[in-house]
């Protein structure tokens, strides 16, 4: 199935390419054919239920939607004084995150399902995914201009393709909201941040502006500053026939010294002797650096009253600057000195993405609600830059400038990545407490590397895959608006599987594409509103197959290298509960339960220093099988508000083999605010109880984890008009 596609595959490839693409401007062009967002605008729901569109292309409330699906809204981010996406969704039960990545500091590697490889989400905006066929770019995301948020687990590749393969997080931009928002905020660590919006009605059309400012010159630890400069526009356009269409530029320069991840000793789960938690083992000058210009197009053209076509488009540059290294071997003699590895580069990204899909209604046996369309993704890298390796003193610090270590290596990269698919999805509701779906996907996937080095001479590889992805599910209304006790009671089935090439790797000295991973999962539960709409019961069990996980481990010459990780087994269930009570007003009791089980089913590895591995049955590392989430929030429209949130995660084991393990932790936020007329005043604290506990581990140093953020407070006043 990995095989190269036949030639009518190749054939396919060449004809939709250009066909999707001169849909896509024909219709983002044409004034007498607009193209809308692909997220029309929530209609209002129960107090307990969030409408969401990623889970079907179709605007539908959680009840509705058979598998779990998750909603944060922009207000609750904003009464909670969020600046970053790992604070946005950390309290989604069973979510895993926490700031700190290969990405830099301030980017999360988020875990669904107890599933934490950072390419295994698809990430989109506005409909357009982040990163385009390769690494997710979470940079991208403005957390200061969000409307909401949507999470939903498990494959989605039916309707979004190769990267949606365990799950997506969605966030779509403010808009069609007339009116000015100023905020500004400072804290620890010398942070300090603006923000401006403001939104004026030109007809029946509403043109946004915005830009954000967001500095951080101390950070928790040495010379890692930030530096975050975003602005653009939007245009939202309403037709009278129900058509719509939007236009969202933005460019913006995130700018952050990278702070190295914490060596740890796997046999034994303890920090290598001498190293610090607090300290920046990197050279002077490591950065991560974005400059980014994008570009997206939507819309939705009313062809009748059960029948529209929707479609968006996006473009996106990314000049990026990579500036890393990773600890290496301790000196033999002198264990107060370390050697470490790292590059210095500099990878130009572009990407096109469209999606063109028609959605319509209509009867047959009972009620159908099509989706079928096309899309393609594709996208360059162009990599150029150097190697080296350098010496350190271990306590105290003292590193070299990156000005005066010496160049070891040179290489540069070339990748091409195109995906294209075909699709189609069905709901039928053949009597009203009954809903069937079932859809397909078939997706051409093309990945082409090219690579020099000094070290290697010049490579190339190529891989093709023309593969299946697919799924179905079944949803029972057992009670829809019930009085008394139950209100209402659905269960539902859902199975599904998706594939997705393997992520490329920008460190390569030689070109290697790895076999393309699959997921094949089944989730059933419930969901449920109880005592008139105050309290929300959703449960849900999960059991998903992973083939081909792509995994870091410790190559021959001792550094690290990717591979295929054989097979992975996510199973578990997930509780979700929510009191909003009738009598107390914008009071709202959350509460979330997760049970993880995340193992290697068949994995064996060559360890330099220890030989042939066997990690099956063992779980993976850093992956928590018990983790809860509570939370109390009050945010009344004026007067005191306030807010209390509590997380814990059990022991997690440290290595593949499950020889040591990190202590459980708990991590405590809370927040007062005070709102008079346009004007709310805020402070907001993070992880209170200074837990360093560690939030994920380095993809591309071995046995390296990164540290949670410590405690920190900030201030925040702001206003609207």
């Amino acid at each position: 199935m990995h095989s190269v596609p036949s030639r009518g595959g190749r054939r396919l490839v060449r004809a939709l390419a250009p066909a999707v693409l001169l849909f896509a401007f024909v219709s983002s062009a044409s004034a007498q054919a607009p193209t809308p967002s692909p997220t029309p605008q929530p209609t209002p729901a129960p107090v307990n239920e969030a409408i969401v569109v990623s889970a079907s292309r179709v605007p539908e409330s959680e009840l509705e939607i058979p598998g779990e699906a998750s909603v944060v809204t922009g207000e609750q981010l904003r009464e909670r004084g969020v600046t970053n996406l790992a604070d946005a969704i950390q309290d989604v039960v069973g979510i895993d995150t926490g700031m700190g990545s290969d990405n830099g500091a301030r980017q999360p590697n988020v875990g669904i399902w107890g599933l934490k490889e950072f390419d295994a989400l698809l990430f989109m905006v506005d409909g357009v995914p982040v990163g385009g066929p390769f690494l997710p770019q979470l940079a991208q995301i403005d957390i200061n201009d969000v409307d909401h948020i949507e999470i939903v687990k498990g494959p989605q590749g039916t309707l979004y393709g190769a990267s949606a393969f365990a799950g997506m997080v969605q966030v779509f931009t403010k808009h069609g909201q007339a009116g000015t928002y100023v905020s500004l905020a400072g804290g620890s660590f010398n942070e300090g941040r603006a923000v401006v919006q403001s939104a004026i009605p030109i007809g029946n059309a509403t043109f946004k502006v915005f830009g954000d400012f967001d500095k951080l010159t101390d950070g928790w630890q040495p010379n890692t500053d930030y530096k975050d400069t975003r602005g653009g526009f939007r245009l939202d356009v309403p037709f009278a026939d129900g058509s719509s269409m939007f236009v969202n530029y933005q460019m913006f320069l995130n700018q952050q010294g990278f702070g190295s991840p914490l060596p740890v000793d796997p046999p034994t789960g303890e920090v290598i002797p001498g190293f610090k938690p607090d300290n920046n083992y990197e050279f002077l000058g490591a950065r991560v650096d974005h400059r980014v210009y994008a570009l997206t197009l939507g819309g939705t053209l009313a062809l009748s009253k059960t029948t529209s076509l929707q479609n968006v488009l996006g473009l996106t540059r990314d000049q990026a600057t990579l500036a890393q290294s990773f600890v290496g071997e301790i000196d033999a003699e002198n264990p107060n000195i370390a050697n470490s590895n790292g590059y210095d580069l500099k990878p130009l990204e572009k990407d096109l993405y469209d999606d063109l899909h028609v959605i319509t209604t209509f009867q047959a046996a009972g009620t159908h609600r099509l989706v079928g369309g096309a899309a393609i993704t594709t996208g360059r890298i162009e990599s150029s830059g150097s190697t080296f390796d350098f010496d350190f003193q271990i306590d105290p610090v003292v590193v070299p400038n990156l000005t005066d270590i010496p160049r070891t290596g040179f290489q540069t990269l070339k990748d091409d990545r195109t995906f294209i698919g075909i699709y189609a999805n069905d709901q039928w509701t053949p009597v009203p407490y009954l809903t069937i779906s079932g859809g397909a996907r078939y997706d051409i996937t093309s990945d082409t590397q090219t690579v020099f080095s000094t070290d290697e001479g010049a490579s190339q590889a190529t891989k093709h895959a023309d593969q299946w992805s697919g799924g179905g599910s079944i949803l029972g209304r057992v009670v829809t608006g019930g009085a008394g006790i139950v209100n209402d009671l659905n269960v539902y089935f859902a199975g599904k599987t998706n594939f997705k090439p393997a992520a490329p790797d920008l460190h390569v000295l030689s070109a290697e594409i790895l076999s393309p991973e699959r997921t094949t999962s089944e989730e059933f539960g419930f969901k449920s509103n109880w005592l008139d709409n105050q309290v929300s019961v959703d449960v849900s069990f999960f059991h998903m197959i992973f083939n081909n996980l792509v995994v870091s481990i410790q190559g021959p010459n001792g550094q690290p290298e990717l591979v295929n990780a054989g097979k992975e087994l996510f199973e578990g269930m997930e509780i979700s509960t929510a009191y909003r009570p009738k009598q107390i007003p914008y009071f709202a009791f959350i509460y979330g339960y997760a049970h993880h089980n995340a193992l290697y089913k068949v994995f064996t590895f060559i360890d330099p220093d220890a030989g042939l591995q066997d990690a099956s049955g063992q779980r993976l590392e850093l992956t928590p099988r018990d983790l809860y989430n509570f939370g109390l929030s009050y945010g009344p429209p004026s007067g005191i508000g306030g807010w209390f949130a509590v997380r814990h995660q059990n022991h997690r084991p440290f290595d593949k083999i499950n020889i040591a393990y990190t202590p459980s932790f708990f991590e405590v936020d809370a927040g007062l605010s005070y709102t008079w007329g346009p004007a709310k005043f805020s402070i907001i604290g993070r992880n209170l109880g200074d837990s360093r506990h560690y939030v994920g581990e380095s993809e591309i140093g071995d046995a390296q984890d990164y540290v949670a953020f410590p405690r920190r407070v900030w201030g925040e006043v702001s206003f609207r008009f």
